[in-house]
C-alpha cells in the first residue's frame, strides 16, 4: 500500500504532495509527485516528508537525483510526529461555535485565520475566557465535522474583534484523519 506524504521546502513551505510504498529505514528512497511543483522541489537538497497518517513516519530527506515524476532521496533523519499537528494554514472561513462550558448561550460566528491538525485561531466578536470550552463547525473537510476546543490565548485586533488560538480537544481518529487531510490539502493549495 502506498503511503501519501506533503512535500515541504527547506523552509517549511508546502510545495507538493508524494506516494511512495516504500517507508524509509537506510539506503535510497524513491517519491513520486503527484501534485505539485517538482522543479520548485529540486530546487532544495533537503525536504521534509509528513505522512497522512500517524502510522507514516514524518522524515526529513536528503535529495539524491530526480527521476521522471519522482526524485529519489535518503533519508537523513526522523522528525517528531508533532511536525504534523504543528502545520498551520491560514486559512479563511465562516463558522459557529457553541458554548461547553461559560456563561453565555446560543451560537457565535467566527471568521477563521489558521487552521492545524492540533487547533484553530480565529476571530470573534464575542469574549471568551482562557480555559473556556467550546465547539466548532469546521466546514473544510470532507464532512463538516463538529469538534470541542479549549481557548488557549486572546488578543484584540484593531478591529474591536479578539482573536482567539484554541486546541481541539478529545478527537477521535476519524476526525484527525479528516482535520489532517483537510490541512495538507490547504496547504498545497496555499503553495
Amino acid at each position: 500500500m502506498a503511503d501519501k506524504y506533503l512535500i515541504l521546502d527547506s523552509h517549511g513551505n508546502a510545495v507538493a504532495h508524494g506516494v511512495s510504498d516504500y517507508r524509509p529505514q537506510g539506503g535510497e528512497w524513491r517519491m513520486v509527485i503527484d501534485d505539485g511543483d517538482l522543479e520548485e522541489i529540486t530546487k532544495h537538497t533537503v525536504i521534509c516528508l509528513v505522512g497522512d497518517s500517524d502510522a507514516v513516519p514524518a522524515m526529513e530527506g536528503k535529495i539524491i537525483r530526480r527521476e521522471g515524476n519522482a526524485v529519489v532521496l535518503t533519508p537523513v533523519r526522523p522528525l517528531n510526529q508533532s511536525v504534523r499537528a504543528n502545520l498551520r494554514i491560514l486559512t479563511r472561513f465562516s463558522s459557529y461555535i457553541y458554548p461547553r462550558s461559560g456563561r453565555w448561550k446560543g451560537r457565535e460566528a467566527i471568521v477563521s485565520r489558521d487552521l492545524s491538525c492540533g487547533g484553530l485561531a480565529f476571530l470573534c466578536a464575542r469574549k471568551l475566557e482562557i480555559g473556556e470550552q467550546v465547539q466548532v463547525v469546521i466546514p473544510i473537510t470532507a464532512q463538516p465535522l463538529l469538534l470541542d476546543m479549549k481557548i488557549l490565548r486572546c488578543s484584540q485586533e484593531a478591529d474591536g474583534q479578539f482573536l482567539y488560538a484554541a486546541q481541539f480537544l478529545d478527537m477521535v481518529r476519524e476526525e484527525e484523519s479528516m482535520v489532517r487531510e483537510a490541512v495538507f490539502s490547504q496547504q498545497l493549495r496555499r503553495g
